[in-house]
């Protein structure tokens, strides 16, 4: 895949796995100049195997990351395994600069092969597996986002932090959910926002994806879930301190919450 300015797919790899292991600051520019999309997609593949993710993250599914990033469609960053924790359960130690955002989840019976063209809400809606809520916890080294450019976005997995899995509703309840209030609360800090803030829904959020990840021959095995976009302005969040995100919706109360326990 193309790049741009002094890229080296396998040293900025290094780079921010060695960034993210110490825990520091990383300044990308200096050294290797703005990325491309498309290199910023391969850099991420190396650094977390699109077969081996266990969850997708979606942004610029909302005007706000849209407008922040300068992109008129969604983008993704890969979850590993150990990046995933169940509600109620202690953030992980070690997230550099994490902030919180509510998210709605949603996952498939099928697997979808390579595919550039859209595939439609209904074949999507067919093939759903359940719907859920979640907390979605970017954390990134990268320093100077947006500025740095969507591309170093890209490059760490989308700020790939954890994601705490939150309840599973049957897929029929996806039109509630889609109509819920959110709110989020971290420490005393709230902010308030919609399911609606996603531009195209849940599922075109998923569409979207999909037909990017057919332009990058990436496969997606049934059953992963993709985090489809934040629901309210996201809010950091510091040791010692607890999350708590609720949805209302039409016959949905439901909440989410978690920790970022104080180290040692």
């Amino acid at each position: 895949m193309a790049s741009s300015g002094r890229s080296d797919p396998d040293g900025i790899a290094q780079a921010l796995g060695a960034a993210r292991a110490e825990g520091r600051a990383f300044d990308p520019l200096p050294r290797f100049g703005p990325l491309s999309l498309e290199a910023g997609y391969a850099i991420a593949a190396r650094r977390c195997d699109p077969g081996q993710a266990a969850a997708y993250k979606l942004g610029g599914t909302t005007e706000a990351t849209r407008e922040a990033f300068a992109v008129s469609r969604a983008y993704a960053g890969a979850l590993c395994a150990g990046q995933l924790i169940e509600a109620g359960q202690d953030l992980p130690h070690g997230l550099i600069n994490p902030v919180v955002e509510p998210e709605i989840l949603l996952a498939f019976t099928q697997s979808f092969a390579p595919q550039r063209a859209p595939r439609s809400e209904q074949s999507l809606r067919d093939a759903l597996a359940w719907v859920g809520i979640a907390l979605e916890v970017p954390a990134t080294p990268v320093s100077g986002l947006p500025q740095t450019g969507v591309g170093w976005l890209l490059a760490d997995c989308c700020a790939a932090g954890a994601l705490v899995m939150g309840e599973r509703l049957p897929p029929d309840r996806l039109d509630a959910l889609s109509q819920a209030r959110v709110t989020l609360q971290v420490g005393t800090r709230t902010s308030q926002g919609a399911a609606s803030r996603l531009v195209d829904g849940a599922l075109g959020a998923v569409s979207d994806i999909l037909a990017v990840f057919g332009e990058l021959d990436w496969a997606v095995p049934a059953g992963i879930p993709f985090a489809t976009g934040g629901l309210a302005p996201a809010l950091p969040i510091g040791a010692g301190e607890t999350v708590l995100a609720g949805f209302a919706g039409p016959g949905i109360e439901l909440s989410i919450s978690t920790r970022l326990c104080q180290e040692g």
